[in-house]
């Protein structure tokens, strides 16, 4: 009995994730689309944009070594009592 109540979870979680990794989008094929600039003329109006602060250069944020004031053990307290309270 055990088994087969194994399957069934094993073929459920299948479908579940089969259904939500196919999502709701639709592929847009657009390699016929014939392009009306340069790639000069669009790296041209790239950099005038950047210089009249119409986009910003600092979009992409790194964090390799951020030094936490708190220790493990106060996060895992913290977690902990924040799951207990849901």
């Amino acid at each position: 009995m055990n088994a087969k109540h194994l399957m069934t979870a094993v073929a459920a979680f299948a479908l579940a994730g089969s259904a939500l990794a196919a999502g709701n989008t639709e592929y847009v094929d657009f390699s016929n689309v014939q392009s009306v600039k340069t790639r000069a003329e669009v790296r041209a109006e790239l950099e005038q944009a950047y210089r009249q602060g119409a986009l910003s250069q600092s979009e992409y944020v790194q964090f390799d070594r951020v030094a936490s004031s708190r220790s493990r053990d106060d996060v895992r307290t913290e977690a902990l009592q924040a799951a207990r309270n849901t």
